[in-house]
């Protein structure tokens, strides 16, 4: 007689599926079970009929009967154990087949181990059997099921083994059975998943081991969990798969760990039921996310359950919980293993594999009996790599970049581009503020590129000034990627698409934007080409699903973020092709094909407008807005430039490097027709960037006007001129090879001899001149150090620049610092009186300058070198102002009568400034308080918890009135700027998830997908 006894119990719930195969299975194995018990719960599939005919043992009970109940009443009916023999109990499901030498490779290793009482096998895939899914498991502190293993990882061998884990499945699992009626069997409180898990934590705990056994092989079909089958036990809430399995695997971390653990192992649990309830309803799978947080609530309710739990397991730990530690994954393992399939995941969706292998196959086999065999093996040399169109390109732009980005290494700022913050946290304290203490203060809304680009930081670690830098130096290689990628669909001669690519990158648009510091336009350049590639189905734009719809209002709403005059082009855009969907209805608005797409191109726009509310409502008021650029005003080069393809302004290309671009819009105009219906969508955006170019709008914070800048329209006209080019020339050595001398041969010639003509002089000039940009690397402070210590002090800023071959000045206010990223997009606009008060200062009339700088809280005047001497003498003869420094920087006056940001008039018209640090302050008796800020209805002063009547001054100052002495509190009401920000979340969030794929549940899944 052997001296170890199996008896197999297998339990049964609607299985039939599996069921022919398990049994099989069971009756191939090498090494026969004793006997063998089959328990079936209520299956109303035949199961139990089939069961029987293959002569297995049959014991039926309710249909509610949880997995471990099953298994302790199969125990029950077995025969008893026999004394001098070791009784395994070898647990089976209906939904996992065994490989025929599985339970003699499970019972060859226990008996080389005696201190092992569970061993299971590794499991496979059913469907997929090469598919891993198994080689012992155990349980994440944040309750997830921990395998350890990569998603779909594929079976070699290379997890072969007999290893010591913290458990194994139950499907296949050898117990043996003192052991397990010691430990009182299954928790009665698991009645399906995770009981595997308890189990042998508590095996552990009670001083015995644990193996896999990967000689012995299992493949299983995880029917309940992958629901392919009802989960009806009774303790199943809902009768829901993922509900058990969270709530039951909250159950066995609390049950079983220290006492002193538990807090933290709750918060964890706690919030990873957040994450991930949150990732199922961007998934669009509500029932999966109420999952999550029933799951731990039904678990709270009944805190006596695990009281009880912990209390039966004390009475059979003989070892510290500490001992399954090794066997838990930390945190460090998690994130990695999270990071891992992230990156396998963007991996897939990027690169996908191809069926197909386009390589020939050789094989060591192969003779070829001609062949030498002392020649060599053939290698590529590396040069062969720069022979590839693309990274040849690459190759010469990268040297450009070289020698024309040399002053642009480090943190940049000019032109355009203010210097940027030191953190990403500085701007996203901007953008949720609702009251800006620039120049005289703000309380306009943050446009929203201020939040992206705080968020795109994050890239660089938070280091915004590193991000910025690094935006400017990759955007020539960025925007050569991204028409690459457009561009190669319209020719398959690579060195074609290449070489335009390279004419894209370095067009006279992205030139100047590189070099003044557009960001705006910067960001609308690179993202360009795949905004156009996403048209598709424009005209027919109702075959566009609406999660498309969704997705490409996202991109829209980040180009117009970042570029205004991009809902300018997108409305004409939209009314362009109502008028042409509302001709094709027969001029019926009621047709439903109108309706279609007219609600679709309504979403298209007014989404965007949404998410940039409330900044977005500005241009209602002021439709020139739409004309605007975000950053600081840098003045277009008018419509001469712009008729050229030329920007214009300071940064920009000079007069004689002429590109080709409006000459091959004009030349494939009268190509083919192909060609041509780039070149005319590109004409006319041409050409509405020329009459744009002739007008004058103000910029941000300032009333003065400067010539528009076109550079949005020109960057399309750009890629539709390039996108033209590549149709016409694509096989045109042929087609002109096939035909006499004509226009044709004349027109090419020609765009060729202007297109090198212009990589020269462009070239040149970039390496050169072109180095020497208004964008460069600055360190040096624009303020004297002791103005930077004063924060709530005001200082009006001189500088020089020239302007038409004149010597004009500019200003602004300062707050103790430069202007820095954002801050130019919510500046307030310029006072008239302040602005008389400063020119004053250079016509030698600023006889009450002094008075006006003190009546809002100016305290000082710096003219920043080079300083004009006559503007010196003139400042040192008026009244009213001390010079305090002249340094290299500048030379620096002090306005001599006292103020401050809060000034006090008592009724005796006695004049105070009053300390003012935080929000709280003290008044000494009644009277007036004057704060030196843009007047603004959210001001408020509140004193003994009352708000003080509020006035506009005669200077448009807010004024309050004090009846009593005391205490007060100043404070700007920022209600309004977080309604907007709770308005924007909510339509954010709204957005991406309907534009998001939709989640599948399990049950939805393919068989072989799953496994």
């Amino acid at each position: 007689m052997s001296t170890q006894r199996v008896s197999a119990i297998l339990v049964v719930h609607d299985g039939s599926t599996w069921l022919p195969e398990v049994v099989a299975s069971i009756v191939s194995q090498s090494r026969n079970v004793d006997q063998i018990l089959a328990v079936d719960t209520g299956s109303t599939d035949g199961s139990a009929k089939l069961l029987k005919g293959a002569r297995i043992p049959v014991a039926t009970l309710d249909r509610t009967t949880g997995f471990g109940e099953a298994i302790s009443y199969g125990v029950e009916k077995i025969a008893a154990p026999i004394e001098g023999v070791e009784e395994w109990i070898w647990i089976l499901h209906d939904d996992c087949a065994l490989h025929p030498a599985a339970l003699e490779s499970l019972l060859t290793a226990i008996s080389e181990r005696p201190s092992v009482v569970m061993a299971g096998p590794k499991l496979l895939g059913w469907h997929n059997r090469t598919h891993l899914l198994e080689v012992g498991i155990s349980l994440a502190t944040n309750g997830a099921r921990w395998t350890g293993l990569e998603p779909n990882e594929y079976d070699q061998g290379q997890r072969d083994g007999v290893y010591e884990v913290l458990s194994v499945s139950t499907a296949g699992a050898l117990i043996r059975r003192d052991v397990f009626e010691e430990l009182g069997g299954f928790d009665q409180n698991l009645e399906l998943f995770r009981d595997d898990v308890d189990f042998g934590w508590r095996v552990r705990t009670a001083g015995h081991s644990v193996v896999v056994v990967t000689d012995a092989i299992g493949y299983h079909a995880q029917a309940a969990s992958n629901e392919r089958r009802a989960v009806d036990v009774k303790g199943a809430f809902l009768h829901r798969p993922l509900l058990l399995d969270r709530r039951n695997a909250a159950y066995v971390l609390l049950a079983n760990s220290s006492w002193w653990s538990i807090p933290w192992l709750s918060i964890q649990l706690l919030a990873g039921a957040l994450l991930r309830s949150i990732g199922y309803l961007f998934a669009k799978l509500p029932g999966y996310a109420s999952d999550e947080i029933l799951a731990i609530a039904t678990l709270l309710i009944h805190p006596t359950e695990l009281l009880k739990a912990r209390s039966a397991r004390k009475k059979s730990r003989f070892i510290s919980s500490r001992v399954v530690k090794t066997f838990i994954p930390s945190r460090w393992t998690q994130i990695r293993s999270s990071i891992s399939r992230g990156f396998e995941t963007l991996r897939a969706r990027l690169l996908p594999e191809d069926a197909t292998q386009t390589t020939p196959v050789t094989s060591d086999l192969t003779i070829n009996e001609d062949e030498d065999l002392l020649t060599p093996l053939s290698t590529k040399p590396w040069r062969l790599v720069f022979a590839r169109p693309l990274v040849a390109v690459l190759s010469i732009l990268a040297v450009i970049t070289i020698f024309w980005a040399r002053h642009r290494f480090g943190a940049i700022s000019g032109g355009a581009l203010a210097q940027s913050p030191d953190n990403f946290k500085d701007l996203f304290k901007l953008y949720l503020e609702s009251w800006h203490e620039i120049g005289m203060g703000s309380g306009l809304s943050t446009p929203a590129w201020v939040l992206i680009l705080s968020g795109a930081s994050l890239l660089t670690l938070g280091n915004v000034k590193l991000f910025v830098a690094l935006c400017f130096i990759a955007a020539p290689f960025i925007f050569l990627l991204t028409s690459h990628n457009f561009l190669k669909r319209y020719t398959d001669n690579q060195w074609l698409s290449a070489g335009a690519a390279l004419l894209y990158s370095l067009s006279p648009v992205s030139i100047a934007a590189v070099n003044s510091g557009r960001l705006g336009v910067l960001v609308f350049i690179a993202l360009l080409p795949v905004f156009v590639a996403g048209l598709r189905n424009w005209v027919d734009i109702e075959k566009r699903t609406w999660r498309s719809i969704f997705a490409y209002s996202l991109f829209i709403w980040l180009l117009f973020a970042f570029n205004p005059s991009v809902l300018l082009i997108l409305t004409g855009a939209i009314a362009f092709a109502l008028y042409r969907d509302f001709l094709i209805a027969e001029k019926n608005y009621k047709s439903p094909l109108f309706i279609q797409r007219g609600i679709r191109r309504a979403t298209l726009l007014i989404l965007p407008i949404l998410l940039c509310a409330p900044g977005s409502f500005a241009i209602f008021v002021k439709p020139t807005k739409l004309l605007s650029e975000i950053g600081l005003t840098v003045a277009g080069g008018g419509a001469n430039f712009a008729f050229f393809a030329n920007p214009g302004g300071a940064g920009s290309l000079p007069w004689w490097c002429v590109s080709p671009i409006a000459i091959v819009l004009f030349v494939t105009f009268f190509s083919t027709t192909a060609a041509r219906k780039f070149a005319t969508l590109g004409l006319i955006f041409l050409l509405s960037g020329t009459l744009v170019s002739a007008l004058v709008v103000s910029g941000n914070g300032s009333a003065t006007g400067s010539r528009a800048n076109a550079s949005t329209f020109i960057a399309i006209a750009t890629l539709l001129s390039i996108t033209s080019a590549v149709v016409m020339f694509d096989k045109i050595r042929a087609r002109l090879e096939q035909s006499h001398v004509n226009y044709r041969h004349i027109s090419v010639a020609l765009v060729l001899l202007i297109s090198v003509a212009y990589s020269v002089t462009s070239t040149f000039w970039l390496v050169t001149a072109g180095a020497d940009s208004p964008l460069r690397t600055t360190s040096k402070e624009i303020l004297p150090a002791f103005l930077s210590i004063e924060k709530d002090a005001k200082t009006v800023v001189l500088r020089s620049y020239r302007s038409n071959n004149e010597t004009t000045l500019s200003y602004y206010i300062s707050r103790g610092s430069a202007i820095t990223l954002g801050e130019a997009d919510v500046a307030p606009q310029d006072l008239p009186v302040i602005t008389q008060a400063i020119e004053g200062l250079v016509d030698n009339t600023g006889v009450t300058s002094s008075k006006t700088f003190s009546t809002y809280g100016i305290k000082y005047v710096f003219l920043k070198n080079p300083v004009s001497k006559d503007v010196v003498q003139t400042i040192d003869g008026l009244g009213g102002f001390n010079r305090t420094s002249a340094t290299n920087a500048g030379i620096v006056w002090k306005v001599l009568k006292d103020t401050g940001r809060l000034k006090f008039v008592d009724y005796s018209g006695k004049e105070f400034i009053l300390p003012f640090k935080g929000v709280r302050t003290y008044v000494p008796a009644p009277g007036t308080i004057t704060l030196t800020e843009s007047y603004s209805n959210s001001w408020q002063i509140s004193q003994d918890g009352y708000r003080l009547a509020k006035i506009k001054n005669a200077n448009d100052l807010p004024s309050f009135e004090v009846t009593t002495g005391g205490h007060i509190s100043v404070i700007h009401d920022g209600t309004a700027r977080r309604g907007w920000i709770s308005l924007f979340l909510i339509a954010l969030v709204t957005t991406i998830v309907l534009a998001l794929p939709s989640g599948r549940r399990r049950s939805e899944i393919e068989d072989a997908v799953i496994a």
